[in-house]
């Protein structure tokens, strides 16, 4: 069987059964829970915004009624109980039975195609429209018989005050749904295949033109099956709205934002899809609120697949995800199966060997030349090594080439906290005017340093290839590929599957290359630039001789109020930061409060900081201005 990590298993498992034994149910809890709890997931317009990766799609899919009903018949095995628990917790389930009915339409076809035609928007917005709710009734229509259902066991259940809607949409059973339904797809799909695109008078005369407004109509799906009968909420998921004009899209997030509406509708977008205000403005609304009577906080819940909130509760959700998500994928591969190896954690040793006799003692001379440099004493050197010692007994790291660099951080912090010596003045002990501390924090800059200086393993275990993913679960399996692919390769050759920490780290920096060359969305290129250049001055940051950044920097912090002028006074610049924020190369923490002062921290995405060696954690940043920026673009005049 091919590697499921090397494309998403989702992406070809064809069969209910196998979708749902690869997927996790984190995302879920994660960002839908929430909104559900509130009564603002299918009473009103959703917007599920992300990055490419984020898991969009897969979502998606969960809600379908067919799904739902793979998923209770098999309630039994201890795989999806989960995944009920957390559908059950979102309110598509509701006393073990489905209470949804979704379907996902996919806008990366022809429907863009509608916007070229020489009609006015109005009639331009109507066929798209008139489209894409016919072919939701028929999605709809062929979930329920996918699930076992007959057209003559499906009915609508209609507004009151539809009487003259419901007879244009084929009327309440499902036999004159579907037959509306198709004659509409015909009519409308005529007018878009045609060579030449009919005239203006022969398009607003065809059926295409005719009242047909189902989403108007249906309050919910009426479904006989087997143990009675069922009530369904009808949901429809357009998916890959980022390729509609945005005009278009607009004109679909108005229509779909109408409170009368009673069919829950979601709409899936990539992060480019919006203005670059949207994005890299927080707070910013995602949408137009200049039509009358529209307002975004009371039409539409947004749900951002990415946050600048709760960053390290994401990283803990995220981490639980990409474990389970992990564990899904080696269970489907027969070669870790056969061998009871489902944790991809446990294939990835943690453990570092001590660097070769020639480097150690390059590291021990470069210890012994920052005391005298320094004029430390040796009694003062001995109190810090028993401060490393007492710390990394602690920490369970017992390394001697971590204890030296971490020895060799405090030399300089000592010598930094105390009055400067001459030349020749005889080595006395002074105390500093802060105390000076191992911590993780110091540990953590001197394993970059050693990185950097020695070539020291840093991106090893499973946590670290987590955080390396960015939230991200196609940037993580994309990662991990390459570490699973190794691991079976040593089973293949009857070798033990684990990874040593340097086999991993060597992977994983070689596929982040990799990852960062196959860029080719656009303004990539000016993306590589403004990322390459952050990257290379946080790397002189994170160097310094004292880590006065403890594991150094991955992010530069631009005033708050500088930054929320970019989109108007910076618009080339807030394109590039745009794509760099959609397509994983940046991540923007807004309203960072630090030095009294508030700043917002464009961050390196963690394929990124692999390439460049730089650390997974959070918080360090380079101060900068907004010119900063448009000079490692090249734009400063």
């Amino acid at each position: 069987m091919v590697n499921p990590f090397e494309k998403r298993a989702t992406e070809y498992l064809l069969q209910d059964e196998a979708f749902l034994a690869v997927v996790t149910p984190e995302p879920l809890s994660t960002f839908f829970k929430k909104p559900a709890n509130e009564g603002k997931l299918y009473d009103r317009l959703a917007m599920v915004i992300g990055t490419p990766g984020s898991g969009k799609t897969t979502l998606a899919r969960l809600f379908k009624f067919s799904t739902l009903q793979v998923l209770l018949r098999n309630r039994g095995f201890e795989t999806y109980k989960t995944l009920i628990d957390a559908l059950t917790s979102c309110d598509a389930i509701r006393d073990g039975r489905p209470a949804v009915i979704g379907c996902r339409i996919s806008l990366e076809s022809e429907y863009r195609e509608f916007w070229e035609f020489p009609y006015p928007d109005s009639l331009k917005s109507s066929l798209t429209v008139a489209l894409l709710q016919a072919r939701a009734v028929l999605a709809w229509l062929r979930d329920a018989q996918a699930a076992g259902i007959s057209l003559e066991d499906i009915e609508i259940v209609a507004r009151p005050d539809a009487d003259a809607a419901l007879e244009a949409i084929g009327g309440e059973n499902g036999i004159g749904l579907q037959r509306r339904a198709r004659e509409m797809e015909t009519a409308i799909y005529e007018i878009s295949a045609a060579l030449v695109p009919p005239d203006i008078d022969e398009v607003e005369q065809n059926a295409a033109a005719a009242a047909y407004r189902p989403l108007d109509v249906i309050d919910a799906f009426r479904v006989k099956d087997g143990s009675g009968g069922l009530q369904l909420t009808p949901l429809v998921v357009f998916d890959d709205a980022h390729f509609l004009h945005p005009s278009q899209l607009l004109a679909l997030q108005r229509w779909l934002a109408r409170r009368e509406l009673r069919v829950a509708r979601w709409i899936l977008t990539r992060l480019d899809a919006l203005a670059p205000a949207d994005v890299l403005i927080e707070g910013q609304n995602a949408f137009d609120e200049s039509e009358p009577g529209l307002k975004r906080a009371r039409e539409i819940t947004t749900i951002w697949m990415q946050s600048s909130e709760g960053r390290s509760s994401q990283r803990r959700a995220f981490r639980k995800m990409a474990k389970d998500m992990a564990g899904r994928y080696l269970s489907q591969m027969d070669v870790f199966n056969r061998r009871g190896l489902n944790t991809l954690g446990d294939l990835l040793s943690t453990h570092v060997d001590d660097l070769p006799p020639s480097k150690a003692d390059k590291l021990t001379k470069k210890v012994d030349a920052i005391q005298r440099r320094n004029s430390i004493t040796a009694e003062r050197r001995e109190a810090l090594e028993r401060e490393v010692s007492e710390y990394l007994a602690k920490s369970g790291e017992p390394s001697n080439d971590l204890r030296l660099s971490m020895l060799a951080i405090l030399l300089e912090r000592y010598a930094n906290r105390t009055p400067q010596r001459g030349l020749f003045e005889e080595a006395t002990d002074v105390e500093p005017s802060r105390p000076v501390t191992a911590s993780a924090a110091i540990a953590d800059g001197a394993k970059i340093h050693l990185l950097h200086q020695f070539d020291r393993p840093y991106y090893y275990g499973i946590d670290s290839l987590c955080d390396a993913s960015s939230e991200n679960a196609e940037q993580f399996l994309h990662l991990a590929a390459r570490l699973v692919a190794q691991s079976e390769t040593q089973l293949i050759r009857s070798k033990a599957p684990t990874l040593t920490s340097q086999v991993q780290h060597n992977l994983l920096r070689d596929r982040a290359d990799e990852m960062i060359r196959e860029w080719d969305f656009p303004l990539h290129h000016l993306v590589k630039r403004l990322s390459q250049g952050i990257a290379d001055q946080c790397i002189e940051k994170s160097l310094e001789g004292n880590a006065s950044l403890n594991g150094g920097a991955n992010a530069f912090g631009i005033p708050q109020e500088e930054f929320d002028q970019i989109p108007k006074l910076q618009p080339d610049l807030a394109k590039v930061l745009q794509f760099g924020v959609a397509y994983n190369a940046f991540v923007l923490i807004p309203n960072h409060g630090a030095k009294n002062k508030l700043w917002c921290l464009v961050e390196l995405s963690g394929v990124v900081l692999i390439k460049s060696g730089l650390t997974l954690k959070r918080g360090g940043f380079l101060e900068r201005r907004v010119e900063d920026l448009t000079r490692l673009l090249g734009e400063a005049k």
